[in-house]
């Protein structure tokens, strides 16, 4: 009988990746933008590693808008040597999430039967890719889990927290515990996690992994520069610390007139965002909101420096590095980064590390920078970012992790 499978070694990511185009056909309410970045640069690094790698997605969540339609369609896409395939998706809230149980698991069965599948990667741990997981399990394909949040329910949560917010942790928590279960080698992103259920594992630190490009280097105008904050504009990411920053230059007129503020992402109290930095009379601020990635991609080659302020005492300081400051250093900026994850083991020249949680260290970086000092550090963070995150090199670490 004819081998109808193809013999080049692929990889399947499952994870609940998504772009404009589905978020918009679908009318889905969260987009999922550091997730989706993941997924499709560990895909591009295995590609590097010989490998014809796949995503498949639910492209759905439990609050997607009802469509008369009741059935979307498989949708299949490519991006830069990536197959991103949407299961079929039930446009019926909550009873969604039971469907993609069904759809993903054909399509991850048909995969499977026609490709030589060696490598199956979870994203996290939503119910449907544990369960995308416990099949490539009983096929005796080699699970990596790339685990990039960590469930840290607490007592107190019950007490302070909503029902729903409690219960999605306590689910949570057991998801994860078996997909770290299922997996032959877990992924972190910072070799500062802290969480005792991978201490027995085969663990690798893939802190970054970017598609080093060339940009060109832009010259300050008239000596100002053009300073960015993007990504989630929440406490724990430091929106706080960045209008508390904003609120002590506001009366500096002498190095404000220096400064333009970009600032672009998501907020979940968008409208009293948008009214606190209007308040700033002061300052050239300029708010983008939640952008395209074509959008962000044009804000940042505008920006000169980049800052990334996740709260180094917050909830999540010991799981999550910001990926964002990653992004910047390979595309050759300055950036202005918080003692948080594995950028305090970064080369001092590579990037502005902050002493203490606090807007007078921010100001105190951006009143010594000029565009020497700006370029420089810029080209040695590019540097940096070749040497290691490179998408050759990272496929590499994770195929030579996983054989050993």
């Amino acid at each position: 009988m004819r081998n109808r499978k193809s013999n080049v070694s692929t990889s399947i990511f499952v994870g609940n990746y998504l772009d404009e185009n589905i978020q918009k056909e679908r009318s889905l309410i969260a987009p999922n933008p550091a997730g989706s970045n993941r997924m499709w640069r560990l895909s591009r690094a295995l590609k590097s590693a010989g490998f014809l790698p796949y995503i498949i997605s639910p492209a759905c969540s439990a609050r997607i808008k009802f469509d008369a339609r009741i059935i979307h369609p498989a949708r299949i896409t490519r991006k830069n040597g990536v197959v991103i395939i949407y299961a079929t998706a039930l446009s019926i809230p909550y009873l969604s999430i039971l469907f993609e149980f069904f759809s993903m698991s054909l399509l991850f069965l048909s995969l499977t039967f026609r490709k030589n599948v060696k490598i199956t990667i979870l994203y996290c741990y939503y119910p449907s890719t544990v369960f995308v997981g416990v099949l490539a399990k009983i096929q005796k394909i080699k699970i990596i889990e790339d685990l990039e949040d960590i469930v840290t329910p607490k007592i107190t949560d019950w007490f302070k927290k909503n029902l729903m917010f409690s219960l999605q942790q306590a689910i949570g928590v057991t998801l994860m515990k078996i997909s770290i279960w299922l997996a032959d080698l877990v992924i972190i992103p910072s070799s500062k996690f802290v969480f005792n259920g991978i201490k027995n594992k085969n663990v690798l630190v893939v802190d970054g992994c970017i598609d080093v490009k060339e940009t060109p280097r832009l010259i300050l105008e008239n000596g100002n520069i053009t300073v960015l904050l993007a990504g989630m504009l929440d406490e724990e990411q430091g929106i706080e610390l960045y209008i508390d920053t904003l609120s002590i230059l506001n009366q500096d007129k002498h190095l404000a007139k220096k400064i333009k503020f970009h600032i672009c992402g998501i907020s979940l109290e968008e409208e009293s965002l948008k009214l606190r930095l209007a308040a700033f009379n002061n300052l050239d601020i300029t708010y983008f909101g939640f952008t395209s990635s074509m959008e962000f991609t044009s804000i940042l080659n505008n920006a000169d420096v980049c800052l990334v302020l996740q709260n180094p005492n917050g909830r999540n300081s010991q799981q999550k590095t910001p990926s964002k400051g990653y992004e910047y250093m390979a595309s050759g900026k300055c950036v202005i980064v918080t003692p948080i994850g594995d950028y305090v083991n970064l080369p001092s020249n590579t990037c502005f590390l902050l002493d203490d949680y606090v807007p007078e260290n921010i100001i105190s970086v951006l009143s010594t920078l000029n565009d020497e000092i700006i370029s420089k550090t810029g080209k040695n963070a590019k540097q940096f970012a070749k040497e290691n995150w490179g998408f050759e090199n990272v496929g590499n670490k994770i195929i030579n992790c996983l054989n050993r």
